[in-house]
């Protein structure tokens, strides 16, 4: 796509300019172009059936009604005309496309939610993540479903865990193992635990939706062939977009084919995230043209905890400011599944282009985190390329000891990660940094880059900022170190490196 997209009350997204130091070789992918689901040309008003939506009376009733006997009609439009609609626990159904006024309201009622359903798999993840009618709107094995316009407020839906069992939502829309679904043009002012939380659905789309407020906003959980485009994601606690894998329909289920682009994200934690729920593998996953305007943990996260293969990711053009942590490329062993014969899952074959991370925001007083990729001994990370990228760090970061870099238990790597201003990286195979710009707003006592158990690292055209006599990089059990035109580093070719400081 060269053209700019505008698209209204998505927040300056003027993606023509994004990156003005793209290359020609960081192609943006190609839109999937999934089909959408089709409907009938049947009508039904919910007002027909008795809902008010006068904001006071619950028309729960009316609502589940007028999409009853729209489905079992054959299909068609279920209509919501101007008013508010306060409602719990809303049942989807197949061959229904719920079409708002756009001065029409669903808001989740005080109580009278479904209960949550039982779930024998529920202590492999969140409470949230297990149930899934207890929302203000949810369906199960439902085929052919779209909500078009108007808004969708969370209302009294709860933003945590309910443990005293009352009959509240702590989602807006929950929906599994379905296919076919789109949501056009769908407002949300507030949210819940979740906004949107789809676990095993297929040929999803989500155009031009806005979210104003929510802990998460949406939660895609072992999903195939989504698109996610002209979005605006705010007011989030917690991550704005995250795909995740968890145990919660007692299998492993992958992810792939997802595309995410032309959206602006904000979140008080992650913005970009895959994991930490990830059983079930994911491939061929691409974001483009993002603007992040806040994200007070990663600004792109990618984490395989549970035994996750994650193979075939791509960033391109992606601005950020007010983030922690710019990128975090993570593998760990919590192997959290029912799954027979756990093992340490791989991160493979990532690329992260044409990328800015401006007006650095550290989470925590004086902890100044960097970039950081890091795999384990026994799997390192497998081909990760980073190229034109322009990061500019916080500085005033806290000299840390060199003999951190021993450390390989969970806490020893939150060490010695910090011990690097710019980038961390250890246990990887195959690293290359092409074109990439590490600096600082204030003067830094770290070097910029430190690199720990890395086979095949390249660096072509690394240039990193020094502010004082300290050495612009720190090695440690590096086989096949190759540096090209790089200010202020000797050019290598392959070469093998115990231990060097540069």
């Amino acid at each position: 796509m060269n053209a700019c997209r505008c698209v209204a009350g998505v927040q300056a997204l003027l993606f023509c300019t994004l990156s003005i130091f793209a290359r020609a070789g960081s192609l943006e992918p190609t839109a999937p172009n999934f089909p959408l689901p089709q409907f009938k040309s049947a009508t039904f008003s919910v007002r027909d059936f008795g809902a008010t939506g006068n904001g006071r009376d619950n028309d729960t009733a009316a609502i589940n009604r007028a999409i009853e006997k729209c489905s079992t009609s054959g299909g068609g439009d279920v209509i919501f005309p101007r008013g508010t609609y306060v409602a719990a626990s809303i049942h989807l159904q197949s061959n229904v496309r719920l079409v708002l006024d756009k001065d029409a309201v669903v808001t989740g009622a005080e109580t009278g939610y479904d209960p949550p359903e039982p779930n024998k798999f529920e202590k492999y993840q969140d409470f949230g993540h297990s149930h899934f009618h207890n929302a203000l709107m949810w369906g199960d094995n439902i085929e052919n479903f779209a909500i078009v316009g108007g808004r969708i407020n969370g209302g009294h839906i709860i933003e945590g865990d309910d443990a005293q069992g009352r009959d509240i939502g702590d989602k807006v829309i929950a929906i599994k193992s379905s296919r076919n679904l789109l949501f056009d043009r769908v407002t949300h002012e507030s949210g819940g635990h979740f906004v949107y939380l789809l676990n095993d659905c297929e040929n999803v789309t989500l155009a031009n939706v806005v979210i104003k407020k929510s802990r998460d906003a949406v939660n895609l959980v072992s999903c195939r062939k989504v698109e996610v485009r002209d979005c605006n994601f705010t007011g989030c606690g917690d991550d704005t977009l995250a795909l995740k894998s968890d145990y919660a329909l007692g299998r492993k289920i992958d992810s792939a084919d997802i595309y995410v682009w032309n959206s602006y994200f904000e979140s008080a934690a992650n913005a970009l995230e895959f994991g930490a729920e990830s059983v079930g593998n994911f491939r061929n996953v691409n974001f483009w043209n993002i603007r992040i305007g806040r994200a007070w943990k990663a600004g792109i996260g990618i984490r395989s905890t549970d035994g996750a293969i994650i193979d075939g990711v791509t960033y391109r053009n992606i601005s950020m400011k007010n983030v922690d942590t710019p990128i975090s490329v993570t593998l760990g062993n919590r192997l959290l599944s029912g799954e027979p014969g756990q093992r340490v899952g791989a991160i493979r074959n990532i690329t992260i282009s044409n990328v800015t991370a401006t007006e650095p925001r550290p989470r925590v007083r004086d902890v100044v985190r960097p970039a950081l990729i890091a795999g384990l001994p026994e799997r390192p990370l497998e081909n990760i390329l980073l190229e034109h990228l322009r990061i500019v760090g916080k500085g005033g970061g806290a000299k840390r000891a060199a003999h951190s870099l021993a450390g390989e238990n969970k806490l020893a790597r939150r060490e010695a990660a910090l011990a690097a201003a710019g980038f961390y990286i250890a246990h990887a195979s195959g690293v290359r940094l092409q074109d990439v710009d590490l600096s600082y707003e204030g003067a830094e006592t770290r070097p910029s880059l430190v690199a720990h158990d890395v086979s095949e690292l390249e660096l072509d055209e690394l240039r990193m900022q020094k502010l004082i006599s300290i050495p612009l990089m720190q090695l440690n059990k590096i086989d096949g170190l190759t540096v090209h035109q790089s200010p202020g580093l000797s050019e290598r070719n392959r070469e093998r490196v115990d231990a060097a400081e540069e």
